[in-house]
Order: C-alpha cells, then structure tokens, then sequence
C-alpha cells in the first residue's frame, strides 16, 4: 500500500512535466507559424512592390516617349 502511494506522485510529476513540454512545443508551433506568416507577407509585399515598378516603369517610359515629340 506504502508503495502505492509513492507511485501517484510520481505520475503527477510526470504529468506536470507532459505538460510542460506539450506548452513548450505549442509555444514552438505559435512562433513558427508566425515566422512562416511574416515570410508570407514580406514575400506578397515584394510582389506588390515589384509590379508597382513595373506599371510606373510603362508610365514614365511614356512620358518620355511624349516629352521627346
């Protein structure tokens, strides 16, 4: 019976450190998925940018063709 006893605390360090390292994996998670959200949006913002230039790259090109008449 003595032993018994001993063995349930035991099991709930062991929970306790379960759940420890089931928080620490679900922090690791939250800041991955965040990291991979910011790549995301640095990567669509850069499309943007890029097809900003483009289209003011047309615009000016005109303009020059038009200031050279």
């Amino acid at each position: 019976m003595m032993l018994k006893q001993n063995a349930n605390p035991l099991n709930e360090v062991q929970l306790e450190i379960m759940n420890a390292l089931m928080g620490y994996e679900d922090d690791k998670n939250l800041i991955s998925k965040k990291q991979a959200t910011k790549r995301l949006f640095k990567a669509r913002r850069a499309i943007e940018e890029r097809r900003e230039r483009h289209s003011l790259a047309k615009h000016i090109d005109r303009e020059a063709w038009y200031d050279s008449l």
